[in-house]
């Protein structure tokens, strides 16, 4: 059976058992594909948060009144804090089902991630579901994916972590928050190690995983930003470490052109060809950029996500803006080159502004 299982939070009883109804009724007509709702149904924002530290849920539907504790008076501003807590807490797809949702928190309404269904539309309850119906292979994928997460979480524990604690514990003994941010950080970087190129039975990188779209860092710029500045396309070189500290007044950046030579034949062939040999010399073609053996005064990069022709960084167009004119301009950034991904473009930088170049030697001397 393909279960998923889902929080409902609603202090009504009535509104509570309409809901149960409505999963009832999709699981019966569902039950030939082998899909089921699992419901749980809590009253308060307490009982619900209790209940995601205790369970693990794939989504989760709200109400935007809700008590805090059962004896205090309901509140939109209860509702939304437990929205944010299920999204930017427990990373859950998540639905209002409220009689007032024109309540919903601006913050969450502007994310436009959170869809908000009236209790009051007679079929309110239905389409709350429905629509997370319809994220049931992302629910999936991401279950998945957590649980990937949680067993190598469990080697680095075992092999990393545990042997080592005694050594770990005595970095910050009195600072519990910086023990925790630096113990989470060790997770992060080993898993990501773990999972890399070359590890046994990974899969190969996706050109996907080149970008971070958004950036990570909402607030200011960071090495390898992609800019759209005066119609064009650039993408920012300096030193990550410079920009944070603001030891430099401006910022380097290169320019990005979208087009490269044959690409759309090339990726014609590698989608349509039945012939091996055409499908290599496509395949040839392609492992030549992304190995990047081409001019060392140009960097590969894929296509952004739902772009269709790739990015030639031209290491030989050059342009600065001040740290102050480009923070201006984080609205125009489009995405950026990921941290796998950045060091090897900084380092096909630093190489190209280094090449000093061989002196040119006249070959007709070789003959005297």
């Amino acid at each position: 059976m393909n279960r998923k299982y889902i929080l409902h939070v609603e202090d009504d009883d009535l509104n509570r058992d309409l809901f149960l109804d409505a999963i009832n009724d999709w699981n019966v007509a569902n039950a030939a594909s082998g899909k089921e709702w699992v419901l749980t149904a809590k009253g308060s924002f307490d009982e619900a948060m209790q209940a995601l530290d205790q369970h693990r849920f794939d989504c989760a539907i709200v109400d935007l009144r809700l008590p805090e504790k059962e004896d205090e008076q309901e509140t939109p501003n209860v509702g939304n804090k437990l929205a944010k807590a299920i999204l930017f807490g427990q990373g859950l797809p998540l639905a209002i089902l409220s009689g007032h949702p024109a309540e919903i928190d601006e913050a969450l309404r502007e994310a436009g991630l959170v869809s908000t269904f009236d209790k009051g539309d007679g079929n309110g309850y239905e389409s709350a579901l429905n629509w997370l119906s319809s994220k049931w292979g992302m629910m999936t994928t991401v279950r998945a994916a957590k649980t990937t997460i949680d067993g190598l979480s469990a080697e680095v524990f075992a092999k990393r972590l545990w042997p080592r604690w005694n050594a770990f514990a005595e970095l910050e003994p009195d600072n519990q928050a910086n023990l925790t941010k630096i113990i989470a950080r060790q997770y992060v970087s080993h898993i990501a190690d773990i999972m890399g190129l070359d590890g046994q039975g990974n899969a190969g990188w996706h050109p996907f995983e080149c970008y971070n779209i958004p950036s990570l860092f909402d607030d200011r710029a960071h090495t390898g930003d992609l800019f759209d500045l005066d119609g064009g396309l650039w993408v920012v070189l300096s030193p990550q470490c410079d920009m944070a500290t603001k030891k430099i007044p401006n910022v380097l950046l290169a320019r990005c052109h979208r087009q490269i030579e044959n690409w759309p034949q090339n990726l014609e062939t590698l989608k349509t060809s039945t012939s091996d040999s055409k499908r290599e010399k496509a395949a040839s073609y392609f492992r030549r950029l992304v190995n990047q053996n081409i001019a060392s005064s140009t960097h590969f990069l894929p296509p952004l996500p739902g772009e269709p022709d790739p990015i030639m960084v031209s290491f030989g167009e050059i342009r600065t803006l001040s740290l102050e004119v480009l923070a201006a301009h984080l609205n125009d950034r489009v995405a950026s080159v990921s941290y796998p991904f950045v060091s090897n473009l900084v380092q096909r930088f630093g190489s190209f502004i280094s090449r000093t170049g061989q002196p040119n030697i006249e070959i007709g001397h070789f003959a005297n």
